[in-house]
């Protein structure tokens, strides 16, 4: 138990120890959730017909890379 959330309980705050390996799965799962939506992206591009709907997903492209190099550590 390395790191510690605090949690507000209606009258002060609580320390609440968060175990190394709870953080290592969100951080899979997360990852794994962008790679897929990035890839449903990739799909739904070949469907848009106007340069705002690529900007757009190129936008939500830029988040999701984010999003996935902050769970490898690389941000």
């Amino acid at each position: 138990m390395d790191q510690a959330v605090v949690a507000h309980n209606g009258v002060g705050t609580q320390a609440t120890p968060v175990a190394g390996e709870d953080l290592r799965i969100f951080r899979n799962l997360t990852r794994s959730l962008a790679s897929d939506a990035l890839a449903a992206l990739n799909e739904l591009e070949m469907w848009c017909t106007d340069a705002r709907q690529l900007e757009q997903c190129h936008l939500v492209r830029h988040y999701l890379d984010y999003l996935r190099r902050l769970c490898d550590g690389k941000v």
